[in-house]
């Protein structure tokens, strides 16, 4: 690739690094901040000062610390035109080419036109930089168009000035800043900063400068997340440093390669052009996620845990190679990858004939992929539209971001070339090899065994597999072990079962186990990525290599797990030693706990050592945001890409990285396990009463993440089911409770098929415990709870019917009568006949006023605890 690709990327992304520097108070002489002052600060003559003094940081801190940057960004022959630390610090006082490339994206990225930045440009109304705190993107959400006053005073929580944590995450209320004073302020900076410098000095694979632009843009965004971008006074603090300066890269590089070629590169006036439209934003979509995560298990449930896990890895996996491998093929870097999660990206192009070549090069290679081994039922879409820099400023990036949609929802009704792939797969049968153990793979049911996985150890008994079950298992097998994940050349030097065998795409191979060759895959350039996928109970993220947040929570077998009770539960109604060992045998420490493992883990215990009551079964949640794509519309004041990117990476922490990091560490959330999670969605499988219990739990703190906004809510679908039900099945059903709880209204959720909003949920909830009380007080008996359970039905009736009633509805009008007629004989009976009759008072007043107000959702409350209670 383009030498100077990285150096105008890696520039772009440093430009502003001087604001990090300054006000953590970075130790510049004064002689170098005043000989400096003209060349990389504006003069406001009116004013007779000069502004925007970080610029002069900028440089001051790439000059100072280049014994922990790549050796390259100090040699002159790097790349083309200005030193690295020239083009890095003159975006405010831009003289070449290509320091007005990095000009014109600074500007782009904070949405301004031209008339904008230049008001910006003279620092009008500067706060107290040091004591400004970067506000939270959500608070400022309206898409009725009621947005806040732009005033510090209207928002009520600012972000922790803290490297990136899964607590820090959470926004706190403004009082603990108000207070703040300039020397604690200041303090805070520094700390910060010196954290940073520290960990930069530990930042691998300087000779590799891509691998170390990935390492150092992770390393960035744990530093700088919640650092605002700017405090000038007219601007709303809510874009963090790590989001405006990750944009700015993306565009200075689209540019840079528009003028380049189209052979404009030497003319300031044409990269000073608004008009000219200059971008391709392409979106990639990964089509058909269902099926491919929850494809029907063939004759196997053994290996189920691990292939699920696989396959949702695989997801995330396949799209960050998707967009990677469009961005080499078009000569980007990494960091033109704005948006990604959840099975989409967003990458910022330059508009040129080579670039549309391109696309259509990558999407052809990788649905060749695609079809060969998935038949056409997954897919990857891209599409672009073309943009100027003047649909990028703030009043025209919501029809930008409008046109962009639609496009992508054009892409949907033509995924693949069917005129290409069309058809049968002509040679199907041929594939299929008779000498093999099991001629279909027994883990897919679709594909046929391949002879080179023929008895490998990850098989287990069923000794066959395709290649693509192979590597899931092999990735669903590792994930719960390996911290580290290295992306490579194919012909990277790799042990053949330490690596995939169907490599993505036929050009990326993965592996969890290179450590001891590290070094020499890096020197050779077949080191690709190296990822750290950890899930750290302490808080920490990595810093030494690059981070991604894609590996979800896996319960596995501890310690802690081997307590009497613990396997009481799980040998709980087995009668044959055989079926006991093998239940035992599979229990392993460090391995991934089983659904059949997980249901039994529902069961309750009692004042008996080894009897349990309750039900042996599966709770699967699935959750999303309510109106996301309204919210990315509309829902912004300012709209702009750097905001656009803070609210989706903001939305995609608190799944991919609170909601793990609390499975992990939450004893009583321990056993739930995360089939994906990121973006803005999630889901859950775990002991069913857990559930229950942890949806209520993610809903209040997702509510405290977006600050009590109303207009930003989840709604959840809850299904029960025996862990030796197909996949498939389950996850239709889970599916089909969240689009009920949708249609609720949105902000709701479903269980037992009843829908509810999270209020009313929270209620019933609190109904549930005192029926527990009543239970456990003996007021009631579990054949009192089956009887509640017959009037659901009539009392839902009766809240049904309207003005008109007709002679056949009259019959659910009787149900009170009947209700106090069965309380009467069948509540209380252990107790005195005073006690009795307190307790038939108390048990009516309460059932009768709970099936009035909740009819059918009643069962909500009632229906898990005659579940806990079964035996």
């Amino acid at each position: 690739m383009d030498e100077t690709i990285y150096k105008i990327a890696i520039a772009g992304f440093m430009h502003d690094i001087g604001k990090f520097a300054e006000r953590a108070g970075f130790d510049v002489s004064n002689e170098f901040l005043n000989n400096n002052a003209g060349l990389y600060q504006p003069y406001i003559k009116e004013q007779n000062r000069y502004t925007h003094r970080h610029a002069v940081y900028t440089a001051a801190f790439i000059e100072k610390i280049e014994q922990f940057l790549p050796a390259e960004f100090n040699k002159a022959t790097w790349g083309l035109g200005d030193s690295f630390e020239n083009l890095a610090a003159g975006h405010h006082t831009p003289q070449t080419p290509m320091q007005w490339v990095i000009a014109i994206a600074d500007r782009i990225s904070s949405g301004f036109d031209r008339k904008e930045f230049e008001e910006y440009n003279k620092e009008i109304g500067v706060r107290d930089y040091k004591k400004t705190r970067l506000l939270t993107i959500f608070e400022g959400i309206n898409v009725d168009g009621k947005w806040k006053e732009d005033k510090l005073e209207s928002y009520n929580y600012r972000y922790p000035l803290k490297e990136l944590s899964p607590e820090n995450i959470f926004p706190v209320r403004k009082e603990e800043y108000e207070t703040l004073d300039s020397e604690k302020s200041f303090s805070e900076y520094n700390e910060l900063f010196n954290k940073f410098i520290n960990s930069l000095k530990n930042l691998k694979h300087k000779q590799n400068i891509p691998l170390w632009f990935e390492h150092f843009d992770s390393l960035f965004m744990i530093y700088t997340s919640h650092i605002p971008a700017s405090t000038v006074g007219r601007v709303v603090p809510d874009v963090s440093l790590y989001d405006h300066s990750r944009i700015t890269s993306a565009l200075a590089s689209a540019i840079y390669l528009y003028h380049k070629q189209n052979g404009t590169l030497d003319n300031i006036e044409q990269i000073k052009n608004y008009e000219e439209q200059k971008f391709l934003i392409i979106t990639g979509d990964f089509y058909g996620i269902q099926n491919f995560i929850f494809s029907e298990v063939g004759s196997t449930n053994k290996a189920l845990a691990k292939l699920l896990r696989g396959r949702s890895f695989a997801v995330s996996l396949i799209s960050e190679l998707a967009a990677d491998m469009l961005c080499r093929k078009i000569g980007l870097t990494t960091a033109s990858i704005v948006l990604i999660g959840a099975g989409k990206f967003t990458i910022i192009a330059p508009n040129t004939k080579e670039t549309k070549e391109k696309i259509k090069e990558v999407e052809e290679k990788i649905n060749d992929w695609f079809v060969k081994n998935f038949y056409g039922e997954s897919a990857i879409g891209l599409s672009f539209i073309e943009a100027s820099a003047e649909d990028f400023t703030s009043d025209r990036f919501s029809n930008l971001w409008e046109r962009l949609s639609r496009g992508l929802d054009k892409k949907k009704y033509s995924k693949i070339n069917l005129e290409k792939y069309g058809g049968v797969i002509r040679d199907y049968l041929d594939q299929f090899n008779n000498k093999l153990n099991k001629k279909l793979c027994p883990f897919c049911g679709k594909r046929p065994s391949h002879p080179d996985v023929e008895d490998d150890k990850l098989l287990g008994d069923e000794k066959s597999a395709c290649k693509i079950c192979r590597d899931h298992i092999y990735i669903g097998t590792n994930l719960v072990k390996a911290k580290k994940i290295a992306i490579t050349t194919i012909d990277a030097d790799i042990h053949g079962d330490k690596k995939l065998q169907e490599p993505i795409f036929g050009e990326y191979q993965v592996s969890f186990d290179v450590d001891g060759k590290l070094i020499s895959l890096a020197d050779k350039g077949t080191l690709l990525k190296y990822w750290d996928i950890s899930l750290s109970k302490d808080e920490n993220i990595t810093k030494d290599v690059t981070v991604k947040f894609i590996n979800g929570y896996v319960p596995v077998w501890s310690k802690e797990d081997e307590s009497e009770d613990t396997l009481n539960r799980l040998l709980y109604g087995e009668k044959t030693e055989k079926k006991k060992n093998e239940l035992l045998d599979m229990i392993r420490k460090g391995d991934p706990k089983t659904f059949n493992h997980i249901a039994r883990l529902a069961l309750n215990p009692t004042d008996k050592p080894e009897k349990f009551i309750g039900i042996e079964a599966l709770g699967i949640l699935k959750a999303d945001v309510d109106n996301l794509g309204l919210v990315f519309a509309c829902g912004l004041k300012r709209n702009s890409l750097s905001r656009l990117a803070t609210l989706s990476r903001k939305m995609d922490h608190y799944f991919s990285i609170y909601l793990p990091y609390l499975l992990g560490t939450q004893n009583e959330f321990k056993d739930i396990y995360t089939v994906f999670g990121g973006g803005d969605d999630l889901f859950l499988i775990g002991p069913w009463n857990k559930i229950i219990d942890f949806a209520m739990f993610i809903n209040n703190k997702f509510n405290e993440y977006v600050c009590g906004n109303s207009q930003i809510t989840i709604s959840a679908g809850i299904c029960i089911s025996k862990p030796g039900e197909p996949v498939i099945s389950i996850s239709e059903k889970a599916e089909e409770a969240l689009r009920k709880a949708k249609r609720n209204g949105r902000n709701s959720i479903t269980l037992f098929d009843e829908s509810t909003s999270w209020d009313k949920f929270k209620r019933l909830d609190e109904i549930k415990d005192d029926i527990q009380k009543m239970v456990e007080s003996k007021f009631i008996n579990n054949a009192m709870l089956y009887r509640l359970n017959t009037f659901l039905s009539l009392a839902q009736h009766e809240k049904e019917l309207g003005s008109d009633i007709r002679i056949e509805d009259i019959e659910c009008l009787k149900w009170r009568a009947n209700l106090i007629y069965t309380i009467t004989r069948n509540v209380g009976k252990e107790l005195s006949r005073e006690e009795r009759a307190k307790a038939v008072d108390e048990v009516f007043k309460k059932a009768e006023q709970w099936l009035e107000k909740y009819g059918g959702a009643f069962k909500i409350p009632l229906w898990q605890i005659i579940y806990n209670q079964r035996r």
